[in-house]
């Protein structure tokens, strides 16, 4: 189905709107992150999960 020029512009145009709104979701996410990482005054030792793999001698 081929589609007409006037419906591929409306499709362009409803993704631009779409890309639009995930930049400004991501956005504020990211303000959030960085709010949250300077309201932090000591710094938090987060725990590290190492798993040790076992080495066969040859």
């Amino acid at each position: 189905m081929t589609k007409s020029n006037e419906d591929l512009i409306r499709e362009i145009n409803e993704l631009r709107n779409e890309m639009k709104q995930m930049r400004e979701v991501l956005n504020v996410l990211f303000s959030l992150v960085v709010e949250a990482d300077e309201g932090e005054d000591d710094e938090a030792e987060y725990p590290t999960f190492v798993q040790d793999i076992p080495r066969f001698n040859n």
